[in-house]
């Protein structure tokens, strides 16, 4: 009788740990993809990070998800998906980095993935992304996102990127993407987030951005994205999660969008 009490709390316990309401690291992944192998690195300090990605840059790999929770920098490395350079840029400031990033992007060096974390923004550039143009929409209102989505969407231009911080929504925009038939969706829980993934999942759309902020779950769906066969993760440590990725990346999947949240 003993045992099976604990056998019960066991179960209760793992049932909790696993619940919508725990903080959990979120990977998107997708079997057909360019990418042929990844590495995930992190690091407390931003400066730590930079170190470790240097032998993997030096390696041919890329930082193509940026990621800052629950006090840790984390970095997915890839390789196989014709990024051949890239640059990380940062500021503590998002005016000082806006400055940054238009001028990359007036040169044709268009951002791979944007983040906040620890006061600062940092963006992961390349000019290997083969888009004619990109460019950048803001919000400090979460309402205002549908705005700014079919403001570019009318422009001829498709999303591909969504960030967060200093009280601010950040969405970057490009043209040349190949995308088709975006949506965007937005949900209160996690347990909601999957629910409508799984809806857009059924009607042939891959997801291709998530991000979490302020209680809420965003999410970016297109067409015609190169992937095929997705399928999501999570785990509340960041350090199962690693050992997730690792065993599904030796079944093929690839991470091709990291999130974490509540």
């Amino acid at each position: 009788m003993r045992r099976y009490l604990i056998l019960c709390m066991l179960a209760g316990l793992l049932q909790l740990e696993a619940g919508s309401g725990y903080h959990k690291w979120v990977g998107i992944f997708a079997r057909e993809c360019a990418i042929r192998d990844q590495k995930i690195v992190s690091d407390l300090q931003y400066g730590g990070l930079l170190a470790k990605i240097r032998p993997w840059v030096a390696k041919h790999y890329y930082v193509s998800d940026l990621k800052y929770g629950e006090g840790r920098w984390v970095a997915v490395l890839s390789t196989g998906d014709a990024i051949f350079g890239m640059r990380m840029v940062s500021d503590d400031r998002w005016a000082d980095f806006r400055d940054k990033l238009r001028k990359l992007m007036r040169h044709g060096v268009y951002l791979i993935d944007l983040e906040y974390g620890m006061g600062r923004w940092v963006g992961v550039f390349s000019e290997d992304l083969r888009y004619k143009s990109q460019d950048y929409r803001t919000a400090t209102d979460i309402d205002r996102l549908d705005y700014l989505f079919q403001e570019g969407w009318e422009a001829h231009e498709k999303a591909t990127e969504i960030a967060f911080g200093e009280s601010r929504w950040v969405v970057i925009f490009a043209k040349g993407t190949g995308y088709r038939n975006q949506r965007y969706e937005r949900a209160d829980s996690f347990d909601d987030a999957i629910e409508i993934i799984e809806d857009q999942w059924s009607r042939g759309k891959d997801l291709i951005e998530m991000e979490y902020a302020l209680g809420k779950w965003v999410m970016l769906f297109s067409m015609h994205t190169g992937y095929a066969n997705q399928r999501y993760s999570s785990r509340n440590r960041l350090e199962d999660f690693i050992n997730q990725a690792r065993l599904l990346r030796k079944k093929g999947y690839y991470i091709v969008d990291l999130a974490d949240g509540w």
